[in-house]
């Protein structure tokens, strides 16, 4: 029963985020709260945080049995992946506007006549390596724990939660940029770097 209830609220906070994030809804958004959807992207990370920290919390309480362990040797190569996964997040949210991507710049430009800059896609270091880097790292992250089975669960929803999302992703990117980021599709991998000729 413990089971179903991580895989149920697990899907819900996936359906929570994607919903939160889809243009649809944050046009709707957009309109209703006025100049105040500044704000709307901070909200929505500082939402998806304590959600995420809460579930996972929760989750960790039900099951203390770990029964995917890495031992040596393999711990080297689970000490490589877990390192290496964390220095890739790093270097992509370097990649990004880290104001914008958390939701400061667009409170700090509340308010100005020209609150609306131009977004433009960025193809060069790590993103020209890979379209979705942070998806990459969390997947090598969160496969390379030791895992309880409930831990397992956990990843399963969310690894199909981020297969779904790139998805959905792509098609609001699509909207936003047109030709540009299909042209950037054909050059660039989405998960796996090196994949496209």
């Amino acid at each position: 029963m413990n089971y179903l209830i991580v895989i149920l609220i697990w899907i819900g906070f996936a359906l929570i985020h994607s919903i939160l994030i889809d243009l649809r809804f944050s046009n709707w958004a957009s309109r209703v709260m006025g100049r105040y959807y500044a704000y709307y992207r901070f909200l929505y990370n500082i939402l998806s945080l304590t959600l995420f920290i809460t579930l996972l919390k929760y989750s960790r309480s039900l099951d203390n049995e770990v029964v995917i362990k890495f031992t040596p040797p393999w711990t080297i190569l689970q000490s490589i992946l877990l390192i290496g996964s964390g220095f890739m997040i790093i270097w992509a949210l370097l990649s990004y506007d880290i104001l914008e991507f958390v939701g400061i710049r667009q409170i700090r430009e509340y308010g100005k006549k020209d609150d609306t800059p131009s977004i433009t896609i960025n193809t060069k270091g790590l993103l020209g390596m890979v379209r979705h880097p942070i998806y990459l790292a969390t997947l090598v992250f969160m496969w390379s724990l030791n895992s309880t089975r409930v831990d397992i669960l956990v990843h399963l929803v969310l690894t199909l939660y981020i297969l779904i999302g790139i998805k959905l992703e792509e098609r609001k990117l699509i909207k936003q940029f047109g030709l540009t980021y299909i042209e950037y599709q054909k050059k660039v991998p989405a998960l796996i770097p090196f994949t496209k000729k």
